[in-house]
């Protein structure tokens, strides 16, 4: 097998027969402008959170503990469409980015450290020690580290190579597993709830992050979330893609790992809605800016914002908005935090005189309620919202629109819940041939029991609405069940 080092490696690629190469690299080649390497995370890897104390005792490693070395590192190798080479960075993205952010002055050496010869580097930053010892930052630009190249890796076997090869996945997330399956929507996830340094835009400012120091050093937290909500392998992926989830096969239906794995691998085989791209970006985008808006109104209950609590209060607060059509974030947070306190106090029990969503337990206090996602839990949770909600809409910050006619959005929303079939007939419809029907109609805008509310629209072709009328479903029903066996007896 071929040996490569980062000097030699363009003119080796392609003479090898083997598509695995041992060999190393050093610093000063990573940092070189032509050297074009992505350090960034791909939707199967971790998210990188070091703290400031991890990458000290990393460069302690370089300089002082000597007998240690910097481990294994690797990369794949792509031949770009000029024929020179790119590099993707498969496995050890935090010991190599540790280093790059010490050479760019992004922290300090740690304080105390001195190496041989009583050269006192402390709390130096590289700057400072090209400047004052030049030898000793030549040292950490020439540093090799152990390399293994790898060639003409397509994505599915890279992401084999990760997950299963070097590392163990009975020590994996299942989130971590699921990115693994490769796909647009996979990289909408990735790239929304993390920044993607080659896609800047993608990154929402739901999952915004902030500086805070600890006695391990500098990290960082979710700004609008608490601190319960743990960075550290992909928990913001994993709430983003639980969320999408939820919003896709219904909230109170709950979700599983297994039932979640399966849909990822079903949305985006070949074929499938997700195929050739994320096609409800704008969407969950849309869903997002309303969610960061319900957590800037629930900063003063910041301390609950755990993943579970905040997808149910933002989920909830959206299923209003779909019902009603405007709900004020100030007034709901409010409400919804007034409806957790009142039904968790174990001295009201208000809890006590209710049954968990199945009927065949008693309800357990409300904040308990939140550990969870399975389908009891969450109905249980809903219920209670609609048993407060039913009171007075307007405490939950709910402003009904009385609009005559549905929004584009909401007829979209409801078609794929149809599985883009008419609701009427079972026929696969396109989006040029839907309109939104009110179940129960209206007449002349006096309302017969059928508001504009997302509860009572219905998705069918144009023909099919303008032929329903004012006519009852009941009514409409039956004359499709008739023509349909009429039609059946002409064919035959």
């Amino acid at each position: 097998m071929a040996f490569f080092d980062c000097e030699t490696a363009e003119q080796k690629f392609g003479t090898s027969e083997k598509k695995c190469n041992n060999g190393d690299l050093v610093f000063s080649w990573l940092r070189k402008d032509t050297t074009m390497i992505n350090f960034s995370n791909r939707a199967y890897q971790r998210e990188k959170v070091t703290t400031e104390e991890w990458k000290q005792n990393l460069m302690q490693t370089i300089l002082v503990d000597d007998f240690a070395g910097i481990p294994e590192v690797h990369i794949r190798v792509i031949e770009t469409d000029s024929g020179g080479y790119k590099y993707e960075v498969i496995d050890g993205q935090q010991r190599i980015t540790s280093v790059i952010d010490f050479l760019e002055n992004k922290y300090p050496l740690p304080n105390g450290m001195v190496l041989k010869g009583d050269i006192d580097v402390g709390g130096m930053y590289a700057d400072q020690l090209q400047e004052k010892y030049k030898a000793v930052h030549q040292l950490i630009l020439n540093y090799r580290v152990s390399c293994k190249w790898y060639e003409d890796l397509n994505p599915k076997q890279t992401a084999h190579l990760f997950i299963d090869v070097l590392n163990n996945v009975n020590g994996m997330k299942h989130q971590e597993i699921r990115n693994a399956i490769q796909g647009y929507y996979s990289n909408y996830v990735r790239d929304t709830a993390r920044k993607n340094p080659t896609n800047k835009n993608a990154f929402h400012d739901i999952f915004t992050r902030e500086e805070v120091t600890t006695k391990n050093g500098k990290t960082f937290n979710l700004k609008y979330f608490s601190k319960k909500f743990r960075l550290g392998r992909m928990e913001s992926d994993e709430w983003l893609s639980e969320f999408c989830y939820l919003i896709d096969n219904g909230v109170r239906k709950g979700i599983s790992n297994l039932n979640h794995k399966k849909w990822i691998e079903k949305i985006q085989e070949d074929g499938e809605k997700y195929s050739t791209k994320y096609t409800d970006a704008t969407k969950t985008n849309e869903y997002l800016d309303f969610g960061l808006a319900i957590l800037k109104a629930s900063n003063k209950y910041k301390s609950k914002l755990n993943p579970m609590t905040s997808m149910m209060l933002i989920l909830y607060a959206i299923d209003l908005r779909r019902r009603y059509g405007q709900v004020i974030p100030e007034k709901y947070a409010k409400a919804f935090f007034d409806v957790y306190k009142r039904w968790s106090s174990t001295t009201k029990g208000l809890y006590k005189n209710e049954m968990m969503a199945d009927g065949k337990n008693q309800m357990n206090p409300f904040k308990d309620l939140f550990g969870g996602k399975n389908a009891n839990a969450i109905s249980t949770i809903f219920n209670v919202l609609d048993k407060e909600l039913k009171s007075d809409l307007s405490v939950f910050g709910v402003v009904e629109i009385d609009q005559t006619d549905f929004t584009r959005q909401q007829i979209l929303d409801k078609w794929e819940e149809q599985d883009y079939k008419c609701y009427y007939t079972h026929v696969e419809l396109e989006d040029d041939n839907i309109v939104g029907d009110h179940y129960t109609p209206r007449s002349n805008g006096v309302l017969q029991g059928g508001v504009t509310e997302y509860d009572n629209l219905v998705v069918c072709s144009p023909h099919l609405n303008g032929k329903k009328g004012n006519m009852s479903p009941e009514a409409f029903k039956e004359l499709i069940s008739i023509e349909k066996v009429r039609l059946t007896k002409v064919t035959n």
